[in-house]
Parts: C-alpha cells; sequence; structure tokens
C-alpha cells in the first residue's frame, strides 16, 4: 500500500511539473510574439525612414519574375521601388 502511496504522489508531482512548465512555455510564448510585432514596427518606420531619407540609386532587379510589378531595387538602402509599401 505503501508503494502505490509512494506512485501516487511522484505521478502528482510530475502532473504538478508539467502544469508549471506549460504555464513557462506560454509565458515565453507571449513574450516573443510581443517582441516579434514590436520588431516589424520598428523595422517598418526604418524603411519609411529609409524611403524618404536615402539618396536611391535604383537598379534593376533581375530576379525572373517577369510578372512582378516591381523591377527595380535600391543598390543603398535595398527598399523595392515603390513607395505603397513604406507610407
Amino acid at each position: 500500500m505503501e508503494n502505490q502511496d509512494a506512485t501516487t504522489q511522484t505521478n502528482l508531482q510530475t502532473v504538478r511539473d508539467k502544469i508549471k512548465s506549460k504555464k513557462n512555455l506560454e509565458i515565453d510564448i507571449n513574450f516573443s510574439y510581443r517582441f516579434i510585432d514590436s520588431a516589424k514596427k520598428e523595422i517598418n518606420d526604418i524603411e519609411k525612414f529609409l524611403w524618404n531619407n536615402c539618396q536611391h540609386d535604383w537598379i534593376h532587379l533581375d530576379d525572373g519574375d517577369y510578372y512582378s510589378k516591381i523591377k527595380y531595387h535600391c543598390s543603398i538602402c535595398n527598399l523595392y521601388k515603390n513607395g505603397y509599401m513604406y507610407n
């Protein structure tokens, strides 16, 4: 009987540990999503700044996609020649 109680206690502790691990992972995932959203916004702000302030040197974008509406990118800041993307 004591062996069964010890096994039950071990299983209960394992369940508690797994619940705690799950909560910690969920917290980490939420933090990561917030970081990614923040980084995307910062990249967008940087691209807007570059679009408005770089002395663009447009070069033909030879990527093999003949149907693309974007045909040029800047050799300095690497933005595409499409102002709608950065407004």
